[in-house]
């Protein structure tokens, strides 16, 4: 039998407790400010295209020059954005006259279009330019046919003999050490692979000989991998005092050619290092909505409303995918998919979905996604009334543009006057960049993968952007889910789709930070409006930075050496021989192990 005496504690220290409990859940909520964009101080700089480094015309010693060569727009385009992103001096010029002579500066690098090698002169040209230090990168290669007739085309390529002027191939092979994320066989084992192979099959067989060093080679089912006799795609030639790199395809007029320069550059000198944004983000578009919509649909394929839908089932598989990579999620909202119906937006759940996003420590942005056509100033209009009372406080950053076609109008947009960066769908082709600035204030990050597709050719090019710039933008679209036209837009398959490619595939990348759009705006920006010079003696790397914010990240590529010690800055290890340093100075020493004895070139048959 309980006292009075006791049955009074025990209630006080019920009391007590439940107190307690209910005081921190209103503390939390009170100190945490859900309805604040946190990001909008803490990714703040006020650094715009004015602030932004531009390589081309720049007279810098101390900077590779890069001359292109050449009749494609697109190598050229490509090659121009690899020189605005890694600081290098870019120069074009209309023919070979003059690159070697007295009065000239020699440029660094030699990046032509293999189409122009078609005179004698012209080639002579490229040999003496090689044979006074110049590395050479040729991108497209004249037809195999004039190549297995001309000797001296041969020998600047290191191409020991032509096997047939075009092979259907079984798959291709990347080699581990060229692109970040290791070895890789791009070849479809089954049915279902098929639907995966993108890449160009077709190509002309070369051989290569000795003195060269194969990067990605075709594989076919009759000719073994050490045979020597695979057809080469991407190789390097080693000459006495310089290389010659060939490109046995068009993967030069993709934006993503930009890693191919890279990792040919490191694989030039006894070091490589160039500055990177590392931002690895994944954007939800198009999620949530808060209208009720779609109604029968919605409870035709998933048996409960769009409301349900959004809250029960993919958040949940929204989190698990964000907490299994350390992800940050940036979930672009919009109030309602049909502007055409007569229903509105619910009010009282935005407030719910900032909650979760802050716990997440994520962010909330602005999606222009509709269903019914309705153009972009129109909506935002119609969703300004929404979000001033639903979100008062909340300072969105950021804007998913489903129609890039809309840029022009987003930037003019006086709705979207709070907007700094914002992000598209993903494009290939090399006029678009993958990071650059869309007007004075505002950045563009394009998507590099939509989550769901993830192709060979979408695997190479992530390699392709990983190696050059340290970043991706995973920007996965959840409209079909909302709005599904046909079975496999239904969540439980595109949930799994995505959440196997997402998973996997950042695997390789896991030094890189995982970033918010705000977070991922402010580093690009201050990644476009560095300049760096670099010099080394014995073991020891002078890095000098220009433009510095608080801080920068650069790759380094050293081979077989490794990084013992730094001063200025931070390291970890990527891969094998690649770092990322974080520079906290102006100056960063680095200290290498004592290089290992070596040729200076591979030789392969």
């Amino acid at each position: 039998m309980v006292s009075r005496r006791n049955f009074a504690a025990i209630t006080i220290m019920l009391m007590i407790l439940l107190f307690m409990f209910q005081f921190t859940g209103v503390m939390k909520d009170k100190l945490s400010k859900y309805g604040i964009n946190e990001y909008k101080e803490s990714a703040t700089t006020e650094l715009t295209k004015q602030d932004m480094y531009l390589a081309s015309g720049q007279n810098i010693q101390k900077t590779a020059g890069v001359l292109y060569i050449g009749n494609s727009e697109a190598v050229k385009n490509t090659v121009k954005w690899w020189c605005t992103y890694s600081k290098r001096e870019f120069q074009t010029a209309d023919s070979f006259d003059g690159i070697v002579s007295e009065d000239s500066r020699l440029p660094d690098i030699l990046v032509l279009d293999g189409t122009c090698l078609n005179t004698r002169d012209n080639i002579k040209a490229v040999s003496d330019a090689a044979e006074k230090g110049v590395n050479v990168i040729v991108s497209g290669l004249p037809d195999a046919e004039e190549i297995e007739k001309n000797d001296r085309l041969r020998k600047l390529f290191g191409i020991r003999y032509v096997e047939q002027n075009e092979v259907t191939l079984d798959g291709i092979h990347l080699f581990e050490g060229f692109l970040l994320g290791g070895e890789v066989i791009y070849q479809a084992k089954d049915e279902e692979e098929e639907k995966n192979q993108d890449m160009d099959l077709k190509i002309p067989w070369y051989v290569t000989g000795e003195g060269t060093k194969s990067y990605m080679v075709g594989i076919l089912s009759d000719v073994r991998p050490d045979s020597g006799r695979q057809p080469a795609i991407i190789w390097r030639n080693g000459l006495e005092n310089a290389c010659v790199f060939c490109i046995n395809g068009n993967y030069l007029k993709d934006n993503s050619g930009i890693g191919i320069l890279d990792a040919m550059m490191a694989e030039s000198y006894s070091f490589e290092i160039y500055p990177v944004i590392n931002a690895q983000n994944l954007v939800i578009a198009n999620y949530p909505g808060f209208a009720s919509e779609n109604e029968n649909k919605m409870e035709k394929i998933y048996s409960q409303s769009q409301k349900a839908l959004f809250r029960e089932i993919i958040w949940p598989s929204l989190v698990a995918i964000e907490r299994k990579i350390d992800a940050k999620l940036t979930c672009m909202m919009t109030p309602q998919f049909d502007y055409g119906d007569e229903n509105e937006p619910r009010e009282g759940e935005v407030a719910y979905y900032l909650k979760l996003l802050k716990e997440e420590y994520g962010e909330a942005g602005l999606s222009s996604g509709n269903v019914s056509g309705t153009g972009l100033s129109e909506k935002m209009e119609k969703d300004e009334t929404f979000w001033k009372k639903e979100a008062p406080d909340y300072c969105f950053q950021s804007l998913y543009l489903q129609n890039e076609d809309e840029l022009g109008d987003a930037l003019e947009c006086e709705e979207l006057d709070g907007i700094r960066t914002i992000v598209t769908r993903e494009s290939q082709t090399s006029d678009e960049p993958i990071v650059s600035f869309a007007g004075e204030e505002v950045t563009l990050q394009r998507a590099t993968g939509d989550g769901v597709n993830h192709t060979f050719m979408d695997d190479f090019r992530q390699r392709c952007i990983q190696t050059a710039l340290g970043y991706s933008n995973t920007a996965w679209d959840l409209l079909a889910a909302a709005y599904p036209e046909k079975k496999d837009d239904a969540w439980e398959i595109l949930s799994k789709e995505a959440a196997s490619n997402i998973c996997t595939y950042q695997k390789p990348f896991t030094a890189f930070d995982e970033t918010t759009i705000s977070k991922s705006d402010q580093r690009i920006r201050r990644f476009l409006a560095l300049s760096y010079s670099a010099e080394s003696e014995d073991n020891m790397i002078s890095l000098h930075v220009d433009g510095l914010e608080k801080e920068a990240w650069f790759l380094l590529h050293t081979g077989t050496r490794e990084a013992e010690d730094i001063q200025g800055g931070s390291f970890s290890v990527v891969e094998d021989g690649v770092y990322l340093i974080c520079a906290e100075e102006d100056e960063v020493k680095i200290r290498l192990s004592e290089e290992e004895e070596k040729q200076l070139f591979y030789y392969e048959d």
